[in-house]
């Protein structure tokens, strides 16, 4: 089957959310080390950070692949639940600036830039000729009708 317009669309989105995601770790990095450092536990510990980027890189990854290339709607159900994550993300991050808690700032905006596209990706996951494309309708069959 060829790739419906609501995937090729989502794969560029979920693409950008993932690059803007590892821009915004590069921007917060020393940040979050030092964070890590707080803790009389992780001391010293920092490759924990590289161990959790790799994860997210990797998860990312498979993700894309078994939602945009080879369809699995396990993985469309996960980026589903990730993009209701996301979404309480953001609202945490509207109630931490409300609340004074946190710093306005562009790593505050650059996340939720990464959320808002992730979310709008895994919106198209739901449309019509992506719902062909998980095979949960026959294709030729009218879905939602």
């Amino acid at each position: 089957m060829v790739r419906p317009q609501s995937i090729v669309r989502y794969e560029r989105l979920y693409l950008s959310s993932f690059a803007l995601g590892l821009l915004a770790s590069a921007l917060t990095w020393s940040a979050r080390a030092d964070a890590l450092s707080m803790n009389p536990l992780l001391v010293g510990k920092t490759w924990l950070l590289w161990v959790t980027l790799a994860l997210g890189i990797v998860i990312s990854l498979l993700l894309w692949r078994f939602t945009a290339r080879a369809p699995s709607i396990v993985a469309k159900w996960i980026v589903a639940v990730f993009a209701i994550f996301s979404a309480m993300g953001i609202a945490f991050a509207i109630f931490q600036l409300a609340t004074a808690r946190i710093p306005f700032g562009k790593p505050v905006l650059l996340m939720a830039a990464v959320n808002i596209l992730y979310i709008a990706a895994a919106t198209l996951l739901f449309h019509r000729d992506a719902v062909q494309w998980f095979g949960e309708i026959p294709v030729g069959e009218e879905p939602f009708a």
